[in-house]
């Protein structure tokens, strides 16, 4: 890559590139090919696969998405935005949005292939990426969440969030997991080991994760997380299950999902003063190892794989929901109305 593109990048993408070494700086461009191109033309094709990540580094383009089958424009976007990361982010192979050029353009293009490569290691390169992906979907889905409670509040659909007790009595009597209290007293680096993504960390970083996390054996009724609430620890459930219940703003109805024996959840927690997207409950006892963000904060300080596995968790929750709340409002907004979303283009790509 030229002095003058990286130069070029260095300012456009400021926050990230400040952040890394000389070494980190050239690696990242090495994996990158700068595209010109002309106006009118389509960098990305909604309901189309896509294989790469775009950085602007000059010029406009126009994102056009689908809303109640009538494509309509979304937003402008220019030097300094990303375009088609949570694609990648998200595992959905597919644009649901049509990216074209307003004028001449120059972008840096990574292949999925060559971005999931530095991101498979465990160097400080990949740890400063996903935090910029982190930062920045957290601050997308914030504005994203207030205009899709304002879309509520003008349908007069927007109810409170259900209750606790409403949520714990309705599964109280169903058949639930409960966790064996001698579970307890069971290693958690042997329960660690069995789970994806952990299962090749080294005895060193088992050693630091298993330090830093706390079990705990919680009673019925226990709620972890509050939607809208503030959390400051993540969680895995060891033995039993949780209820995770997210009240829809627009349609004011509950999603439900059960969580069992080894899944991840509040990790929006590592992001301070990010809210929880759900209520999060225990019906029946449950087993739940936890780490707050102190905890995790000195993880960082002592492993980056262990920082790398926490932070691709949360940028690829991210980028789930972020497509998600984008569809629900899509569906929200009336089709003779415009969108109202701001800086949207990286939602739906």
């Amino acid at each position: 890559m030229s002095p003058d593109i990286a130069r070029e990048f260095s300012q456009q993408f400021h926050s990230f590139a400040a952040e890394l070494s000389a070494t980190d700086l050239q690696a990242f461009l090495e994996a990158a090919t700068v595209v010109d191109m002309p106006a009118g033309r389509n960098l990305i094709r909604a309901k189309m696969p896509i294989d790469s990540v775009y950085m602007t580094l000059s010029g406009t383009f126009e994102i056009l998405a689908e809303v109640n089958g009538t494509v309509r424009k979304i937003n402008e976007v220019g030097p300094g935005q990303w375009l088609g990361e949570i694609s990648l982010l998200s595992g959905d192979s597919r644009a649901t949005a049509t990216v074209l050029s307003l004028t001449a353009a120059r972008v840096l293009r990574i292949k999925h292939q060559a971005l999931e490569e530095i991101m498979s290691q465990d160097g400080e390169l990949v740890v400063n990426l996903l935090q910029h992906f982190a930062l920045m979907m957290s601050g997308r889905l914030h504005d994203m969440n207030d205009k899709l409670s304002a879309l509520a509040k003008d349908s007069r659909l927007s109810g409170a969030l259900p209750t606790v007790s409403l949520d714990q009595d309705k599964h109280l009597n169903d058949y639930w997991p409960v966790a064996n209290p001698a579970s307890a007293s069971a290693d958690l680096k042997a329960t660690l080991l069995t789970l994806p993504g952990i299962e090749n960390f080294s005895p060193k970083d088992i050693n630091i994760l298993a330090r830093n996390a706390t079990v705990t054996l919680y009673p019925p009724r226990h709620v972890f997380t509050y939607q809208k609430d503030r959390c400051d620890s993540i969680f895995l459930v060891l033995d039993g299950a949780v209820l995770m219940r997210e009240k829809m703003p627009v349609s004011d109805t509950v999603e439900e999902k059960i969580l069992n024996v080894g899944e991840w959840f509040s990790l929006t927690s590592l992001i301070p003063n990010m809210t929880a997207f759900e209520t999060v409950t225990a019906p029946k006892q449950v087993l739940v190892a936890s780490i707050t963000r102190d905890d995790f904060n000195r993880i960082s300080e002592e492993s980056l794989a262990v920082t790398r596995f926490f932070l691709f968790m949360l940028v690829n929750e991210l980028a789930r929901k972020l497509q998600s709340t984008f569809a629900k409002m899509q569906a929200a907004s009336p089709s003779n109305a415009v969108l109202p979303v701001h800086q949207l283009d990286w939602v739906s790509l």
